[in-house]
């Protein structure tokens, strides 16, 4: 069927399983043009399709858009985005949204993306050499994938370990350099000026730690407020009193000894 609408610049066709399928469904596609392009969509060479449904793959859309040209890659999103696309390891797979999707179509030439454009038919999604899952067995399957055995399981545990302890020791490296040390934790000194960082050992960490508080009494006020003076007083009288009992223990004392000379 040839085109018969356009929405917002986009190219209406209807997508079919077979050519001799009665039910169809109508998908939207245009260049997907933004400021900002990223590996994973190539500038001048990226469609953007949505409406997509759900039963529809990646080598169906292949199909799809065959006459074109060469797809090189398609990339399946809940909804258009810019963003780029971040490989996260994950030990177990997200489940399948049965939802309408958006499609990225990266083809191999700008022209091939051109004529993609000016299609006014699309092929089936089946082929001789791929049949889209559907019903029962698309069901069957999405269960087999989801179910990971131990080894795969173990596996990919391991290679996350690996990954992160790379990453990790990358960003010990990156702190290190940053801080003027070496491997075996010596700080190289040049005639440039000054290490700006070194590393604080606890010992180091209570230096300055005390020192800083040396530095918060010195800029206190004192006897300033009514409290501190009356504070001060009260002070001043409790180590009298407590110098006067002592003063009266040594008398007492003395006088025991017998050698208590008055004059």
């Amino acid at each position: 069927m040839k085109t018969i609408k356009r929405v917002q610049n986009f190219h209406a066709c209807d997508l079919k399983l077979t050519e001799t399928s009665t039910a169809s469904h109508t998908i939207y596609f245009k260049e997907h043009i933004v400021r900002e392009h990223t590996k994973e969509k190539p500038q001048g060479r990226t469609l953007l399709v949505v409406n997509v449904p759900p039963y529809a793959d990646e080598n169906g859309m292949i199909n799809a858009f065959r006459d074109a040209g060469t797809v090189q890659s398609v990339q399946f999103y809940l909804k258009p985005s810019t963003a780029e696309v971040k490989d996260v390891l994950k030990f177990i797979p997200d489940p399948q949204e049965t939802t309408f999707k958006a499609a990225y179509l990266v083809f191999k030439t700008v022209a091939e993306l051109d004529k993609a454009l000016k299609l006014s038919k699309l092929c089936p999604l089946n082929s001789d050499k791929h049949q889209v899952k559907v019903g029962i067995k698309k069901w069957v399957d999405e269960y087999n994938s989801s179910v990971i055995l131990p080894k795969t399981l173990k596996e990919n545990i391991e290679l996350f370990m690996k990954q992160f302890d790379s990453e990790a020791q990358k960003q010990e490296k990156k702190e290190k350099e940053l801080e003027g040390e070496d491997d075996e934790g010596w700080v190289t000194v040049t005639k440039k000026g000054k290490v700006q960082s070194f590393a604080r050992s606890e010992k180091v960490e209570s230096k300055i730690m005390q020192k800083e508080e040396r530095k918060k009494k010195r800029k206190e006020l004192k006897n300033f407020y009514r409290f501190q003076i009356r504070e001060s007083k009260m002070k001043h009288i409790v180590a009298l009193r407590h110098k006067f009992e002592e003063d009266k223990k040594k008398i007492a004392q003395i006088k025991q000894s017998r050698r208590f000379k008055p004059f």
